[in-house]
């Protein structure tokens, strides 16, 4: 039955004319790509999953490759057909200017009139314009990627997440017939955000991929003023959470809270196949469900930071057991949540209870 099911969805990606690409370029329904760090001169391999994975598959190819995955899904993007929607945003973008008032999100868009593919991402400067390549600036730390093909009847909740998060466009085409159907694209074009009207600074949407996958989007507009994940996506999914951010830099980290509602760890080590690292070399920003909870992993661009409380941003969440293996496996170590500071009020007995959760995050698969 489990082959029949990956049939079915294979038929149904390849009938998508623009979709998310895997290891081999081959049509696929949703990919989550994870770069580690790189030391200088070495090889740029990449950790792969998709639906037909159980696990990390390192790549033969680099990431700056256009034969498999994140190269392979933007081939489409660099046709420039002018009958399509693009959007590409990156508050750090290929140009050089750095948007540190909008949206702190990055990511590329592109649709026909019955599908398409949205990646997010935490590459500053990328994609580029012309043709594919991998920024120097984006090999250093760790990168996550996460690709996602829709049908076009999606495109409107797309575009309401970038509306909201403030996403900043460093290249766009919108055709006359989606702005006319989709009168929002001419907003996230235009950088129009929310009116001074309104009110609701958040964003929670359910929709699933072309093959079926359960997706829920989170986007926050600046004026939330708090953390997208101990505020806004811990506590609507209802879930603890362990979140791996960038906390490098003068950004104030949040550090990890736990309260009777909710608990939100900082990831301080990854753990890939056959290799380590600490937080300080990643600039990826994912978050995993702990065990106790449904299997959540949600992939976005928003750092744990007091200065990312004034930002826009968001996550797409996905409930796949699979992929919430593979990501909980990846959490080597967090920070606890007793701290020196902030956290006298904690009754000893709460103090070995976050200890042991400490303990379970590192070392339960």
């Amino acid at each position: 039955m489990r082959w029949l099911a990956l049939l079915l969805l294979a038929a149904e990606c390849i009938r998508a004319r623009i979709t998310c690409r895997g290891l081999r370029g081959e049509p696929v329904d949703w990919f989550v790509v994870y770069k580690p760090p790189i030391a200088s001169k070495s090889p740029a391999k990449f950790f792969y999953m998709d639906t037909s994975l159980s696990n990390w598959t390192l790549s033969p190819l680099t990431i700056d490759n256009d034969a498999a995955g994140v190269g392979a899904t933007l081939r489409d993007f660099y046709k420039h057909d002018q009958r399509q929607f693009a959007f590409a945003y990156n508050d750090d973008s290929p140009s050089g200017s750095v948007d540190s008032y909008r949206g702190h999100s990055k990511g590329v868009v592109l649709f026909d009139e019955e599908t398409g593919f949205w990646i997010i991402h935490s590459v500053p400067n990328f994609p580029s314009i012309g043709s594919y390549s991998y920024p120097a600036t984006g090999m250093k730390f760790g990168q996550t990627f996460l690709c996602l093909t829709l049908s076009t009847q999606s495109l409107g909740d797309v575009g309401e997440h970038l509306r909201y998060v403030q996403a900043t466009p460093f290249f766009s085409n919108l055709p006359e017939p989606f702005s006319v159907r989709f009168p929002v694209l001419v907003n996230i074009v235009k950088k129009q955000s929310l009116s001074k009207s309104e009110t609701v600074f958040t964003r929670v949407r359910q929709f699933t991929t072309v093959g079926g996958q359960s997706l829920k989007s989170f986007a926050k507009h600046k004026k939330f003023n708090k953390d997208l994940w101990f505020d806004f996506v811990a506590p609507e999914l209802r879930i603890n959470m362990a979140v791996e951010s960038w906390l490098n830099g003068g950004g104030d980290d949040l550090d990890s809270v736990c309260t009777s509602r909710t608990s939100v760890y900082d990831v301080t080590s990854v753990a890939l196949p056959g290799l380590s690292f600490n937080s300080s070399r990643d600039h990826s920003k994912w978050a995993v469900a702990d065990s106790n909870g449904p299997n959540i992993v949600c992939i976005g661009d928003m750092n744990r930071q007091k200065s990312q409380l004034r930002r826009g941003g968001g996550a797409v969440c996905l409930l796949h057991r699979g992929l919430w293996k593979t990501f909980h496996s990846s959490v080597n170590s967090v920070q606890p949540c007793v701290s020196k500071k902030s956290h006298s009020y904690f009754t000893s007995s709460h103090i070995v209870t976050l200890i042991v959760a400490h303990i379970l995050w590192k070392f339960v698969t």
